[in-house]
């Protein structure tokens, strides 16, 4: 008795963590509309009402499942981006991650992003984290333009949409149309490409008063040197 209490227990103990995996395989095999509660709790070996004792309500479950999905994403990005020193290869990390996740999570990006975004988004578990997720690019290009590696008045928030809506088109032609692509490329060529129009323009170095005025001497000298010979 004692035997079979301590295994129920463990797997009491263990249970709002299956029902939170059975909802994301749920989510990634139909979509939202065939991942009812019924077919969580079904996947997870619990009943309905079982799935609402460890969640209120299905929308607190979608809640858990953007946090599960995006909050260690967003956690790890950091750790990576405090490690890197330059605005190219920051810019490559969240590019090569974005993409990463729609091949990893292709139909719960699609929900995420296109179908939950509309859903009452002001204030919801994706709005927080999403806000979290840009914000690791906002401050990469905050940090490039108090460095003055960006273009002066550079409009940073159109930037960010620019960079994440540019990341999306890309990925829904290629990732979520089963085409087969290199992360590490696209990423570094995508970022190449925007940092054109973004970085500061360098002019050319100009050789100071000095090193014109020694050039022009030594100019002089040959010349001088070329008409007195014979």
């Amino acid at each position: 008795m004692a035997g079979r209490t301590s295994s129920w227990q463990r797997r009491k103990d263990h249970r709002h963590a299956e029902i939170l995996a059975a909802a994301l395989e749920c989510l990634e095999a139909g979509g939202g509309e065939d991942a009812s509660v019924a077919a969580i709790g079904r996947r997870a070996g619990v009943s309905e009402g079982t799935v609402y004792k460890y969640f209120g309500s299905k929308d607190e479950l979608m809640a858990a499942v953007v946090e599960a999905w995006m909050g260690p994403v967003t956690t790890e990005l950091k750790v990576e981006l405090e490690a890197t020193v330059t605005l190219e290869a920051r810019l490559f990390i969240l590019a090569r991650r974005h993409l990463a996740e729609m091949r990893r999570k292709p139909r719960l990006h699609e929900l995420v992003y296109r179908q939950w975004r509309w859903t009452n988004y002001r204030g919801s578990a994706f709005h927080r984290h999403n806000q979290a997720y840009a914000g690791l690019f906002r401050s990469a290009l905050e940090e490039a333009d108090r460095q003055g590696a960006l273009e002066p008045g550079l409009d940073i928030p159109m930037c960010r949409d620019i960079f994440y809506g540019g990341l999306e088109h890309l990925g829904t032609r290629t990732v979520l149309a089963g085409r087969e692509i290199d992360l590490d490329e696209t990423a570094r060529a995508y970022v190449a490409t925007l940092l054109r129009g973004w970085a500061a323009r360098r002019e050319p170095a100009q050789p100071d008063h000095a090193e014109r005025l020694e050039n022009a001497l030594a100019a002089l000298e040959r010349l001088i040197a070329r008409q007195s010979r014979p």
